[in-house]
């Protein structure tokens, strides 16, 4: 692929880190934002529902980076696997157990919030179970995304034994079954209903974007374009039609995903991406933002409340800049530095040869 020519007094693109896919990071930001709008406008009391469509960009996304990183050189499963724990567990552990322990110290901060060992322990280990308030969620209710992505990891790494050419395959075969089984289970059982879950599929599609994109077969630009376009339209179809997506999330929201990422990734392929600082940080920080995003607004609107200041038009802007301001620095402050000591992120690990490589949903690098 050759490099897109600048042009005359352009001023010099940003060279990209190694390993960075430049679209698979803003659209990282994006739907970090995405879901920090939608958790922003219900405190506000509206409605964003296609805001929380973020999460399934992420998880075509994961399986798009999970099959790049290891396509070349694919690691043994417990290498895998440990560089998926050193990636995720850490900062998701610090924040489960800061907020653990704040609700038992100071019930005040979070009264909504009764932990118990049980449910801690469960939230700590990927373990997917029953909250006080009957809904499937870990103690850091974002974190339920974080349940699909651990299992998704487990499913891969056992999809490293098979030889490079069934790999995906056998992976794709795996989540297929688990979702065709889906009815002779307990969907009320909440280890069933997530491992057999629908959006496992989303996954499965992204990897394989990932081998389309490691062998050069992508889509022209104009049909990129047409993807990314079609994706768009397809989310804000739904949004205004006002659809229930839960029954059949994985085409209301899983399908226009797929195309979104699909042609953002593609038009990469066919030329150089400009660089957006703002939304380049946004998408290096999206991990960061995505699992604290909801306990910021939170803090923010009890702090509102006590103001006696519940007008939408004040609470909405000061959810989102909270938010966002709270991710970034829980990067700087926190992630950045765990990334350094277990030397994860972009560029860590990785073969000498130019690679495309880059993040993992929802928002970890590799």
């Amino acid at each position: 692929m050759q490099p897109a020519r600048q042009t005359e007094g352009s001023p010099p693109a940003k060279a990209k880190a190694p390993g960075e896919v430049r679209s698979i990071q803003y659209l990282r930001g994006i739907a970090a934002f995405g879901v920090l709008i939608y958790h922003a406008v219900d405190r506000a009391g509206g409605a964003f529902g296609v805001g929380a469509a973020g999460v399934d960009v992420f998880f075509v996304i994961s399986g798009f980076i999970m099959w790049v990183v290891t396509c070349r050189r694919p690691p043994s499963p417990g290498q895998f696997l440990l560089r998926r724990v050193e990636r995720i567990v850490p900062l998701y552990w610090m924040v489960t157990l800061g907020v653990a322990a704040i609700a038992v110290l100071v019930p005040a901060a979070f009264p909504a919030m009764k932990p118990t060992l049980s449910h801690v322990a469960q939230s700590l280990l990927f373990v997917p179970h029953h909250d006080a308030q009957g809904l499937i969620a870990p103690l850091i209710v974002p974190g339920w995304t974080l349940n699909y992505e651990m299992f998704f990891y487990l499913l891969f790494a056992v999809g490293l034994l098979a030889p490079a050419k069934l790999r995906p395959w056998v992976v794709s075969a795996a989540l297929v079954a688990l979702v065709a089984i889906r009815p002779l289970g307990d969907v009320q059982n909440p280890v069933w209903a997530t491992y057999t879950n629908p959006l496992l599929l989303e996954f499965g599609a992204g990897v394989w974007l990932g081998k389309c994109w490691s062998e050069n077969r992508l889509p022209g630009r104009g049909l990129s374009w047409a993807m990314i376009a079609a994706g768009v339209a397809g989310f804000v179809a739904v949004s205004l039609a006002g659809i229930d997506v839960e029954p059949a999330r994985i085409l209301y929201w899983g399908l226009p995903a797929a195309l979104l990422v699909t042609g953002a990734v593609s038009l990469e392929r066919h030329g150089r991406i400009a660089d957006w600082p703002p939304l380049r940080a946004l998408g290096d920080a999206s991990y960061s933002v995505y699992l604290v995003h909801g306990l910021a607004i939170s803090a923010a609107f009890r702090a509102l409340q006590m103001a006696h200041v519940t007008a939408p038009a004040v609470v909405l802007p000061v959810s989102l800049i909270v938010g966002v301001v709270a991710g970034l620095a829980t990067y700087r402050l926190v992630e950045k530095p765990l990334m350094r000591l277990f030397k994860t992120g972009l560029g860590a690990h990785r073969p000498k040869a130019p690679t495309p490589l880059a993040g993992v949903a929802p928002a970890p690098d590799a």
